[in-house]
Parts: C-alpha cells; sequence; structure tokens
C-alpha cells in the first residue's frame, strides 16, 4: 500500500505513534529525574517521620468497628471493578502484542506499544512488586498490627521486617495495577483523534485509579506509604522500559524475527 493508499486512521495512527515516539526521547530523562527526586524526597519524609502511615490508618479506624469502611458493599464493589479493570487492561495489551506478531494491528495502535504495556505490568506488578518486595520485605499490614487492634509490630517503610511470610504490606500491589493501568491509558489514549476526548478518558482513568489504589489504605490492608511507593516503583519501569523502544528498534520486531524463524 502506497502512501496515497493509507487510510486516514492508518495516517494517525502513523503521527500518533511517531510523536509518541519522539516525545518520550524528550521527555523521559526529565521524567526518570522527577521521579528519582520524589521517591527520595518522600523516603526520607516517611524514614523521619515514620508515624504519618499510623496516622493516616487511624483516620478510618476506631477500636469498636476497625477499619469500617472496609465493611461498604459500595466500596467493595468499587475495589472488584478497579481490580478487574486492572487485569483486564493487562489481557487487552498481551492480545495486542499477539495479533502484532500476525503483523496486524489492534485498534490502530502499533504492536510495540501494546508490547510496551506488557512489559510495564510484567516488570512492575509481577516481578518488581509481587515476586519481589511483597514476598520477602515483611512488613505487616495496617489490620496486622497492634496500633490497629492485631498483634503484629509496625515498621516503617524501606525497613526489612520479619513480621509477614509473604503477601506483605510494602508495596501495594493493587496500587502497582492501577498504576499500570494509568500508564497504559495514558499510552493509548495518544492515538485518540479527539484532544478532549483524549484527556477525558485519561482523566477518568487517573481518577480511578488513584480511587482504586487509595481504598487500600481505606481498607486497612496498606499504609500510605505502601501505595505511594508502589505507583513511584511502577512509573519508574514504566520510564526505564521506555528507553528500548524505538521506532527502529523495538522487542516486537525481534520477536516476530523470532516467530518467522521458528
Amino acid at each position: 500500500m502506497t502512501s496515497t493508499q493509507l487510510t486516514q486512521s492508518d495516517i494517525y495512527s502513523n503521527h500518533a505513534r511517531r510523536s509518541w515516539y519522539l516525545k518520550t526521547r524528550r521527555t523521559r530523562l526529565r521524567v526518570l529525574l522527577w521521579l528519582l527526586l520524589l521517591t527520595a524526597a518522600f523516603q526520607a519524609l516517611f524514614a523521619s517521620v515514620p508515624s504519618i502511615d499510623l496516622w493516616v490508618s487511624s483516620l478510618f479506624w476506631t477500636p469498636e468497628h476497625g477499619f469500617y469502611l472496609a465493611t461498604l458493599d459500595r466500596l467493595k464493589q468499587l475495589r472488584a471493578i478497579g481490580y478487574h479493570s486492572y487485569t483486564a487492561m493487562a489481557v487487552l495489551a498481551l492480545i495486542g502484542a499477539f495479533v502484532a506478531l500476525k503483523q496486524l494491528k489492534l485498534f490502530t495502535v502499533p504492536g510495540s506499544v501494546w508490547v510496551f504495556i506488557v512489559g510495564v505490568y510484567v516488570f512492575g506488578p509481577g516481578l518488581l512488586v509481587h515476586s519481589i518486595l511483597k514476598a520477602y520485605w515483611g512488613r505487616a499490614r495496617p489490620d496486622q498490627t497492634v496500633a490497629f487492634g492485631g498483634d503484629l509490630l509496625f515498621s516503617p517503610p524501606f525497613e526489612i521486617a520479619e513480621q509477614c511470610a509473604a503477601n506483605c504490606s510494602f508495596v501495594s500491589g493493587e496500587a502497582a495495577g492501577a498504576t499500570a493501568f494509568a500508564i497504559s491509558t495514558y499510552v493509548l489514549t495518544r492515538f485518540v483523534r479527539s484532544p478532549i476526548l483524549r484527556h477525558t478518558v485519561f482523566g477518568l482513568a487517573l481518577s480511578f485509579a488513584v480511587s482504586g489504589a487509595f481504598l487500600r489504605v481505606v481498607f486497612g490492608r496498606h499504609f500510605l506509604s505502601d501505595v505511594i511507593f508502589s505507583a513511584l516503583f511502577v512509573s519508574l519501569i514504566a520510564v526505564g522500559l521506555s528507553f528500548f523502544w524505538s521506532n527502529r528498534n523495538s522487542i516486537l520486531k525481534v520477536l516476530q524475527n523470532t516467530k518467522s524463524r521458528v
């Protein structure tokens, strides 16, 4: 197909793809620097005043009813919707990456973008959060600590503890999924033609992700620092992965070449 035979959607897709790569190259170092500074600043804050975690969690707890908002059906439903939405995005990215191996496009989005999203989920919520931090950090969840009616000791976020054997509090898995969902939505909305629709969809997705992540604090299942650092770590991974994405040299092409040889 020649350039004169391209459909309007193909032309816009190519333009959006070029904008995505150019914008990534221009801004990724700046974004990476800001994320590192934020991570260092929050680490210093919670190391200096670890009681912030206890104070925020105490706003949603009473001695009589515990973390009382965790019993509300509407909030439980909102949490379930969020969890399934984060999972659905990961599944959609897998489908998009698989379709790209067939040299096709899903929703006019380049296959390398779908592979990027898969990478964010795999290395963020999958590897770093669930396989490493939550498995070995040993931080007790709020509702397990003495301060909130449990029998385990509170520990600051960056202190490796022995209060939990597996699936521990640091960091939040659902906050990691929510962050990956928000990042994925941002990337995908670059291929939406209407600026109003683009900003609206991303704004709603971001609000939904932030609300879902904060519910883990409201329910007493995570401290505020668990949520903050989860979002920062996944964002850092996303920016780090962007360094390996370019229009001419993408992982997708490597996968396609491997598939063709097989």
